[in-house]
């Protein structure tokens, strides 16, 4: 039988989205390696690496509502900063399974008794048909398929928003307030798990989280790649 797979990767061969080189897989074994993972005590509301394990810091105390918890991955250092910045804009939705995947296991010992739901922040739907898919529902996808969850769109944007990335805290806030509604299938949800890449200063999650906590949600868990440990962003690209 001839291996399609083999036969792709011999005449369009795979690129590292960390180094660049050629590895046959979306990511290399050193690339995978050198994360920036968190490891350790983190404020388990923000996902923050922090000197003892905390229900809530200064940083997030106050502005990130409706969340029950946050799981973040890395922090936002190279070389997790330019995979993320391939999933998002250069067509790197591969990347989303093995990133995902990886997420996956930082999250599960935070899940509760009730089988969850994963979902996602989405994008405005004329964004999405641009770029042709939703790296945050791909990187649920990935989070959801490693632990054996089933994925659903539990929400929707009701406007199109300015990126992120270059706002102040306020600015950020006031760009997304109201930016996203609950759909009809999060009424039947217990727990939602939310994924999305960044999370910067919390704005955009806690909009998600607070519409699914409308529609009767009890619990949410954001689960993210990385968390933007800068206090007031500049020119960045996270997208919270």
């Amino acid at each position: 039988m001839i291996n399609y797979g083999n036969m792709a990767e011999l005449f369009f061969p795979t690129r590292c989205a960390g180094c660049g080189r050629y590895s046959g897989r979306p990511l290399c074994l050193e690339c995978t390696a050198s994360l920036p993972l968190i490891r350790g005590p983190v404020c388990s509301l923000c996902g923050k690496p922090t000197l003892y394990d905390v229900e809530d810091c200064l940083e997030c105390r106050g502005r990130i509502r409706y969340l029950d918890a946050t799981v973040a991955l890395a922090v936002y250092e190279e070389p997790l900063r330019s995979m993320i910045h391939k999933l998002k804009y250069r067509n790197g939705w591969r990347l989303a399974m093995p990133l995902g995947a990886m997420a996956a296991v930082r999250l599960a010992p935070m899940l509760g008794g009730d089988e969850p739901v994963v979902t996602y922040v989405p994008m405005y739907r004329r964004n999405r048909k641009a770029r042709g898919y939703d790296h945050a529902e791909e990187l649920a996808r990935g989070v959801a398929r490693a632990l054996g969850l089933k994925v659903e769109t539990l929400l929707g944007r009701t406007r199109p928003c300015k990126a992120q990335s270059g706002l102040t805290h306020e600015d950020r806030r006031v760009n997304v307030l109201g930016a996203f509604q609950e759909r009809a299938t999060a009424a039947h949800v217990r727990e939602a798990v939310l994924v999305d890449d960044v999370l910067t200063t919390g704005y955009t999650l806690r909009e998600c989280a607070g519409a699914l906590k409308k529609a009767g949600v009890e619990r949410v868990i954001a689960c993210v790649l990385a968390r933007d440990l800068l206090g007031e962003p500049t020119r960045r690209h996270g997208t919270g």
